[in-house]
């Protein structure tokens, strides 16, 4: 279970006394087999109770369920490389693909869990009945979005994918059947993306939120919400590892229509 990667993931979104604790974790991550919940709590200066309640933002039914993914995760080497610096010379020369093979498997499993979900489920079988599929990608989310734009044009569906946001209003305010909004976005969901979602839902058209693992505004916002982890503390690259990650899952979701159909 990529548990480490989770609390890396959600970091930012963490109150003062939930990153003590995630900080506490990943730095000693090594010491949690042989602590109760009341010793970590004593030895990152918390309660108890926001033990088990970090323990349950973070996926898990209780502090046991929470040690137990760690330790596993400790097993399996995933998620314990905390550099942010950047690359040396040498594995700027020699290293790249390596590092972006790194990066890029540590969110295979998590994928792997993505399309066993009911979301993912949900998500194709509403793509597959839909005539017509408006996306928006913002930042990382914009490449993604274009390869998503191909797949599903190769498909035989009408896609709607328009970089000028005036123009993306007036396309979302149009009453068109059997129409899917797909929006995918790492950053928060800013005003053009939440106008868009109002256009949308007024035409009562479903919406598929794609955003990072932790988010809480755009999934509040949509009828299907499929999370991805983003590692915060990898080095910023001219394509950096969550984009190539994202692009896996529009694979996912392509191939997905593509055995439906077949």
């Amino acid at each position: 279970m990529t548990c480490l990667l989770k609390m890396k993931a959600m970091r930012d979104n963490l109150s003062s006394s939930e990153k003590k604790l995630a900080d506490f974790i990943l730095d000693n991550t090594h010491l949690l087999r042989d602590y109760s919940s009341q010793q970590l709590a004593s030895a990152v200066g918390v309660s108890q109770s926001s033990v088990v309640k970090f323990s349950q933002k973070m996926g898990y039914r209780g502090y046991p369920d929470l040690k137990l993914a760690v330790n596993e995760s400790l097993a399996r080497g995933i998620g314990l490389n905390t550099s942010n610096g950047p690359l040396s010379r040498r594995q700027k020369k020699e290293s790249i693909t390596d590092f972006i093979r790194e990066e890029s498997a540590k969110t295979i499993e998590y994928l792997a869990e993505v399309e066993a979900s009911d979301a993912f489920v949900h998500a194709v079988n509403v793509l597959a009945e839909a005539k017509w599929v408006q996306l928006q990608g913002l930042g990382e989310g914009l490449y993604p979005s274009t390869r998503l734009a191909q797949g599903l044009c190769q498909l035989g569906k009408q896609v709607q994918h328009i970089a000028d946001y005036r123009l993306d209003l007036l396309l979302a305010d149009q009453v068109v059947e059997d129409k899917v909004l797909v929006i995918i976005s790492l950053e928060d969901c800013d005003e053009h993306l939440q106008e868009l979602i109002r256009l949308n839902r007024s035409h009562r058209n479903k919406i598929i939120g794609i955003c990072k693992y932790g988010d809480t505004k755009l999934p509040s916002m949509c009828d299907i919400t499929l999370q991805m982890l983003v590692d915060t503390q990898v080095p910023q690259l001219l394509l950096p590892p969550q984009a190539i990650n994202l692009s896996y899952l529009m694979d996912m979701l392509i191939i997905a229509l593509q055995r439906g159909r077949e």
